[in-house]
Parts: structure tokens; sequence; C-alpha cells
């Protein structure tokens, strides 16, 4: 999970003994002869099934590929291994069950994969430049830092590849075009309706819980909270690089650490202790992380853009410059922006789109889903000032909520 600046129920198989892990700890699927002899088995075979089912799990496609080629005539990269990582939860669970099983069969390309969180996916691009994963999912904090340092590649230099990039929108589209994001939501606070109603504004979110779990600070919601706080208690506009800091922690230390019982360490730990009534409050958290809540009906909601902005998240994927297979990595980029991946991410997260021809699911618009006209009420911080003072905030951080 982490930040960023903007330029302008389907079946598939589940891992098996024949996927294992290497000397990486980079998790690698069962071989492409093990997986063709199951599309065998099934006729149409796992994409056909996924297309077939989508009215099953709340999707609203159109039924249009829009990869820029059939399966039928796309190009065909020879068995070709492409490293990839994913950003946590739901995430990579989309990207494994709906993505990389088509890209591998629909170019011939065998994916590993393993998950991480923006930092660690940032350690990995910077210690590895000559042998970087081909393909990164990081939040657009990351894909600052790396664009200004130079590691990342315009995805605008392969539009030959990248058909459907001419359908994203121009907002989605980041720092030079080295990053492009492919669902879109909001980091918010969330409560639990027994206990509490849904609060209007972030000053009513944080003063009126009466027991809380508090982001880690090594998350991005935790300098956003902060500068939130800082914002909140001066009036000052969110997204400004000259917030009164000491402001900020005087106001999380006056009302939020009162109520305050835990840290969240772990999304499922977090969702329990809500859901059971432990807490009435998170702060804050990601809207895709409570779809599943409100698809069970659970009584925790999100503060949908409580004043005075709302934060944004655009989850984005990034070709590093070191990767010697930038166009099969392309490829893939291409694919997480088509039409159909974007609609069955739609309805499997309840996340917004960022394909102009794609549709948000029915059900991700019940849950209160950003849209692309909705995102634009939402405010970036400066990422550049968190980065320049995130470790100082970090020791201060800690001494407010450890007394």
């Amino acid at each position: 999970m982490c930040y960023g600046v903007p330029r302008g129920s389907d079946s598939l198989p589940t891992m098996t003994d024949s996927d294992r892990n290497d000397s990486r700890g980079i998790t690698r699927r069962a071989s492409r002869v093990d997986r063709r002899k199951f599309i065998a088995l099934t006729g149409s075979g796992v994409v056909g099934s996924m297309a077939g089912c989508t009215s099953l799990t709340g999707g609203g496609s159109s039924g249009s590929n829009n990869a820029g080629s059939s399966d039928s005539d796309a190009r065909d990269f020879g068995g070709a291994e492409l490293s990839v990582t994913l950003n946590v939860g739901a995430f990579a669970e989309v990207f494994k069950k709906y993505l990389i099983p088509k890209v591998e069969e629909k170019y011939n390309l065998n994916i590993s994969f393993e998950s991480a969180v923006t930092t660690t996916q940032l350690t990995k691009i910077q210690a590895n430049p000559d042998n970087p994963p081909d393909v990164a999912m990081i939040d657009l904090i990351g894909v600052e830092k790396a664009q200004r340092n130079g590691w990342l590649t315009p995805i605008s230099d392969y539009e030959d590849i990248v058909t459907n990039y001419s359908d994203i929108y121009d907002k989605f589209k980041h720092y030079d075009d080295t990053g492009v994001s492919w669902e879109i939501g909001e980091i918010f606070p969330v409560v639990n309706t027994d206990q509490r109603s849904v609060p209007n504004t972030w000053d009513e979110a944080m003063k009126g819980a009466n027991s809380s779990a508090l982001v880690p600070f090594s998350w991005s919601a935790g300098p956003y909270l902060l500068l939130m706080a800082s914002a909140v208690a001066t009036g000052e506009d969110f997204g400004s690089s000259n917030l009164d800091i000491q402001a900020g922690f005087d106001y999380l230390e006056q009302h939020v650490k009162p109520s305050v019982s835990t840290t969240y360490g772990g999304v499922a730990s977090a969702k329990q202790q809500i859901a059971s009534g432990n807490l009435d409050t998170i702060l804050p958290f990601w809207a895709y992380m409570i779809f599943d809540m409100h698809l069970n009906g659970s009584p925790v909601k999100g503060a949908w853009r409580p004043d005075p902005a709302g934060i944004p998240v655009a989850e984005t994927l990034v070709v590093p410059n070191g990767s010697d297979k930038k166009e099969a990595a392309m490829a893939y980029v291409n694919e997480a922006l088509s039409v159909e991946f974007q609609e069955k991410m739609s309805a499997a997260m309840g996340a917004g789109v960022t394909n102009k021809n794609a549709q948000v699911a029915d059900v991700a618009k019940q849950f209160g889903v950003t849209t692309p006209d909705k995102f634009d009420q939402l405010t970036y911080p400066d990422f550049g000032y968190i980065w320049e003072n995130r470790s100082d905030w970090s020791d201060q951080w800690n001494q407010v909520f450890s007394q």
C-alpha cells in the first residue's frame, strides 16, 4: 500500500503441488503443459469460462476484449519467463485469478510472481537494476520516487503494444507516462454502524471514535493520516507541502490517541475486530478491503469522500528500465488496461475503472465505488514532501503512540 500524483465467481485452477518456490521465494505457476491439459479438458478453457460467468460475479462486461489483438493473432513470446510483482491482498488476487492465466495463454509466457508492498518492490528495483522484476505493481508514491530516480521506462514508448493506453483517462497516466493506473479507489475512515454513525468529516471520524485501530506509519496511510490531521487542525490544504505537521501531531495526541486500542498489522484481524464490534473505527482503511464485508451484509461502512478531502488510491503498473523483456512486459500491462479485465476487476474488488470504455460493475456502484468523475473530488498529498520527511515523522509518530 502506498502513494502518488496524477499527470493531468469465476473459478480458475488453484495452486497445486506442481507449483513451487524458486531460490528467491518467488511463486512459480504449474507448467504450461499442465495448464493446457486443463484447458483441453474444459473445452472453452479458463478464459472462456471466465467470460461466460461474468454475470455471476456482478460484472457488467460488454463482452469486448479491447486488448489490441485477438487471442488467435497475439504475439507468441515462445514460453519466455516474465517476472512480476503484485501489491498485496485483493490487488494480487484479481491478477492471479483473471489476468496472469490469460496473459500466459494468449502470449505464450510463463509468469512468476510474488506479492509485496510498494516499499519492498521499490527496494527490489533499486537493489537489482540489471535484473529487476519485469513489471511492478506499486502505488503512486512509489512511481514518483522511481521516476525521479530514473528507474522506469515510459509506457508511451510502446503504444504499438499497449494499444489500450489511448483509452485510459489522462489523469491515470503518471509521471511522464512511466506509470499507468488500472484501478481507482479511496482510503477512508471505516466504522461499525452498530456502534456509531458514518462520519461526514475527518474531524468527526477522528474525534468520535471510542475504540479504534490505527494504521501502521510504515504503510502509506500512516503519513496520510498525519497530513490529514494537520489539515484539519489548521484549516490548510491537505495537498500542501507547507502543512504545520506539529499541529497534526498535537491533534492526533489529543483526539485520536485516547481511543486507540491497537495498531492493525494485518487486514484480516482488523476486519474481524471491527465486524465483531470490538472496534468502532479503523483510521484509515482501503475501500477495497471492506468490499467483501459489504457483500456479506456486515455492519461496516466507509466514509466516502469525507470533508475536507478524500484520499485517492490509483494502483499502478510500471516497467523498470532494467527489464530485458520489455515487449512482453508491455503486453502484460496492455491486458491489465483492457475492458475485459477492468470490468472483472471492478466486480471482484468493488473498485473503479480507468479505461474510458469499461463499465463499473453494478455491485461496485452499490458499494459506493469511486468512479473516474468522483475521483476528481479527491486530493493527493505532496509525495516529495512525504519522502523528504518520512523518517523524522516516523520517529515522532512512534513517540506519540508508544507512550
